[in-house]
C-alpha cells in the first residue's frame, strides 16, 4: 500500500511540475483581445510611444499562411507605435530589447470596423513571431523627420 501511495505522489508530482512549466506557453491575454507570449525575455525598459525599433517578423493567418515577414523587406524593420496596427502596438508596448515574442490579435484590433485588406480572410486572427534587435530611445521623432512631407 505504501508504494502504491509513494507512486500516485510521485505521479501527482510530476503532473503538477509539468503544469508549471507549461504556464509559460499560455498566452497573457489582455481585455483588448491580445494574446501575447514572452518566448525569450528581453532586457532593459519596454519600447515607448517615443521609441522606434528594429525587429525582425513573420506575419501569419490562422491558417499558416505568412502574409508579410521582414525578410521580404530586406531583413529587420525600424517601427514605431504610430506606424503598426493597434493591436501591435500595444504588443509593441510589452517588448524588450533582444527579446522574442509571439502575439496574435483579432481582426478588429488590426482592421478596426473596416473590412480587411484583399487576400485576408474576414475572420482570421494575425500572429506574429517577432524578435526586437534595436530600440532607438526617442526614435519615432527622427523617422517622422525621415518622412516625406505631403
Amino acid at each position: 500500500m505504501k508504494l502504491w501511495l509513494a507512486f500516485l505522489l510521485i505521479i501527482a508530482a510530476g503532473i503538477g511540475l509539468a503544469w508549471i512549466g507549461a504556464g509559460s506557453l499560455r498566452p497573457v491575454v489582455t481585455d483588448s483581445g491580445l494574446q501575447f507570449r514572452t518566448l525569450k525575455e528581453g532586457t532593459g525598459d519596454p519600447i515607448k510611444p517615443e521609441d522606434a525599433a528594429l525587429m525582425d517578423y513573420v506575419g501569419t493567418l490562422d491558417d499558416g499562411t505568412v502574409f508579410d515577414s521582414s525578410q521580404n523587406h530586406g531583413g529587420a524593420q525600424p517601427f514605431t507605435m504610430s506606424q503598426v496596427f493597434p493591436g501591435f502596438a500595444e504588443a509593441m508596448a510589452r517588448m524588450k530589447e533582444g527579446g522574442e515574442y509571439r502575439f496574435t490579435m483579432p481582426p478588429k484590433l488590426a482592421f478596426g470596423d473596416q473590412p480587411p485588406p484583399a487576400g485576408f480572410p474576414k475572420d482570421s486572427n494575425l500572429t506574429f513571431d517577432v524578435r526586437v534587435q534595436k530600440i532607438v530611445r526617442g526614435g519615432a521623432a527622427m523617422m517622422r523627420q525621415g518622412q516625406p512631407q505631403q
